[in-house]
């Protein structure tokens, strides 16, 4: 059902499923629990009607929908970030992330308590602000720090005095050896006196060799250039070893500094997930109410009862890629247990049967994860179970044809029954033939009828005329078809759902607009009126199906089947092409042996 429907993905490549419509929420917790919402409905009024008055709420108010909608635009995904402060792997700018989203429940939380609808009440009371973690990231981590804590740079200024003192040390050293420099310029009178460094013998002072003479006595020789000598001195070591360590005991005290944290953030993950948990619930109702304005959706009546009553009811999805201008033809429909319990729908190909079965499955179960429906009013009996036997595919690999496939579906649903299920059963039996099809139809029908513990709300639709004689045997049967309208040979789909049944399919017409070649549809069609023109003097029912049968069968017993030499069989048609082009003036006897034995394979082939 959840990939008949497409509620969470589409069957085709680049198609659009029913997540994709109403999924308007802005944080990822929001995302992923709207998506469980639309694979786990609710079941219970009081639930489905909570919600459906806090997106009422939002929808009223759109001053607080649009307050709360730029606030949740700071939060990001408390949920990922906490599971990842679980196990310690959580990177500086995730901590810095997790205070701007606790920041940003601050105002949430004031506006939800505030509110007067009594859940967005209940979600303020539940939201925690984990004041003392918040501002103790905020006291002691950078506002910008790197990814990884083995860069530096991650702990602020004033939270650790020797941190601090370290810091000094090794950044502040440009200043400190510029005093050095000064200092041994004026001692010694060397005015192109420099300190430098290099990675061989660390931090140097260079002396032009002009100057040679000046240069202290204490000062060791470690470099002869060209035009100038370079020396170390026992202080210059002393601070290189300094800044060095500084560099790396920076690294570790930040670290454990981190570390201790991580460690104290640990003890508000109970607080967090629940936050997480109420922001994604506000994210998906605000998503809904955010649908419900887009798309022109209202509020549905959820009640305890078997009464399914959608008036004008659209389907979310296809009403979206209609091209731009074309309105979409919206349906009404009305389901119970005790007048109209099966609605067995007939109509052409391509009229929108199918479209007809899936809104009214998608519209039950809007309503019942608390979303607004697409329709001008709708009155939804609480549905246990919705269940869909739609399309139809082989599973070669276990080795199931196309109707074995549809059998084990159907099998599924009728096992599984309960007199508060939908049921949607589109184009049963059709993987085998026509007689089988009809009685296994019939059969399952009549059973959704009868078995007091089955009596589910169902739409059934089919291209077996022969169902609709149901209506006159059974009081819950209803039988209405898609409508049509034929000018000058064309057939104009109307989608509109009418009272009565349907006897043409128009199967030849949608067969022409495919792009069939001429000749085959002409064909088909001269085939279709000769058929019809023969059910018509049998007097083919659902009712004499096994008259028919047995008639069948003796026909064919008695030698009567005549149906071979019909002057427009097309395989007599072809054995009188094959004879016409013989030339039988120059037909050797073995080449007229041949051409028998042709003949003789074209009958076989029948």
């Amino acid at each position: 059902t959840v990939r008949s429907l497409e509620l969470t993905g589409s069957m085709n490549e680049g198609g659009t499923s029913l997540l994709d419509v109403i999924d308007h929420t802005i944080s990822p917790m929001g995302a992923r629990l709207l998506k469980r919402w639309i694979v786990f409905p609710l079941k219970d009024v009081k639930p489905i009607n909570e919600r459906l008055d806090v997106v009422e709420y939002f929808f009223r108010e759109p001053d607080f929908k649009d307050f709360i909608e730029e606030k949740l635009h700071l939060i990001g995904d408390l949920e990922r970030i906490v599971s990842k402060a679980a196990v310690g792997r959580i990177s500086p700018r995730e901590v810095v992330q997790l205070k701007v989203a606790l920041q940003a429940i601050e105002p949430i939380k004031n506006a939800c308590q505030n509110a007067e609808n009594e859940s967005l009440r209940r979600i303020g009371e539940q939201l925690n602000l984990c004041v003392s973690i918040r501002d103790k990231i905020a006291r002691e981590i950078k506002n910008d720090p790197p990814l990884l804590v083995n860069k530096g740079g991650v702990i602020a200024d004033g939270v650790n005095e020797e941190l601090d003192e370290l810091r000094r040390i090794a950044y502040s050293g440009k200043d400190y050896l510029l005093q050095i420099q000064q200092r041994e310029i004026e001692q010694t009178g060397i005015p192109s006196l420099k300190i430098a460094y290099n990675n061989v013998f660390g931090y140097y002072i260079e002396v032009r060799n002009t100057h040679k003479d000046k240069v202290p006595a204490e000062w060791i020789r470690k470099q002869t250039l060209v035009n100038a000598e370079r020396y170390i001195t026992q202080e210059l070591k002393e601070y290189e070893e300094k800044i060095l360590g500084a560099e790396d005991k920076i690294l570790i005290l930040e670290t454990r500094l981190y570390n201790e944290l991580v460690m104290a953030l640990s003890e508000f993950i109970p607080a967090i997930q629940i936050n997480a948990t109420q922001i994604a619930r506000l994210d998906c109702l605000l998503s809904f109410a955010s649908v419900a304005k887009a798309n022109r959706y209202i509020r549905p009546v959820v009640a305890d009862d078997d009464v399914l009553n959608i008036r004008q009811g659209r389907h979310p999805v296809i009403e979206k890629q209609l091209p731009l201008g074309e309105k979409y033809i919206a349906n009404d429909v009305y389901l119970d247990t005790e007048e109209q319990q099966i609605i067995i729908i007939t109509g052409p190909n391509m009229a929108g049967k199918s479209a007809l079965l899936r809104q009214t499955a998608l519209i039950t179960l809007m309503a019942q994860i608390g979303c607004f429906v697409p329709a001008e009013s709708a009155h939804i009996g609480l549905v246990d179970k919705i269940f869909t036997r739609v399309g139809a595919s082989d599973n070669i690999s276990v080795g199931e044809s196309t109707f074995m496939v549809e059998m084990n579906e159907a099998a599924d649903i009728l096992n599984n029954l309960s007199p508060r299920s939908l049921v949607l059963f589109d184009e049963l039996g059709r993987g085998t033939s026509t007689y089988d099809g009809i009685s296994i139809a019939w059969a399952i029908v009549e059973h959704i009828h009868e078995h007091k513990r089955a009596r589910a709300r169902t739409l059934f639709a089919t291209h077996y005329h022969e169902l609709n004689d149901m209506e006159a045997q059974f009081k819950r049967i209803k039988n209405y078809n898609v409508t049509v309208k034929e000018v000058d040979n064309k057939v104009i789909f109307l989608r509109k759902l009418e009272r009565g049944g349907s006897e043409h399919s128009f199967g030849i017409h949608v067969a022409k607009m495919a792009g069939m070649p001429k000749t085959i549809v002409k064909r088909a069609d001269e085939i279709l009126h000769q058929l019809e023109a023969e059910n018509r003097q049998e007097g083919i029912s659902a009712q004499n199906i096994h008259t028919k049968s047995k008639s069948n069968a003796t026909a064919q017993q008695d030698g009567v089947q005549l149906s071979f030499f019909q002057l427009d069989d097309p395989v007599l048609c072809q054995i009188r092409d094959e004879i016409l082009n013989l030339d039988v003036n120059n037909l050797t006897p073995i080449e007229a042996l041949n051409k028998l034995n042709d003949i003789k394979k074209i009958v076989r082939g029948r």
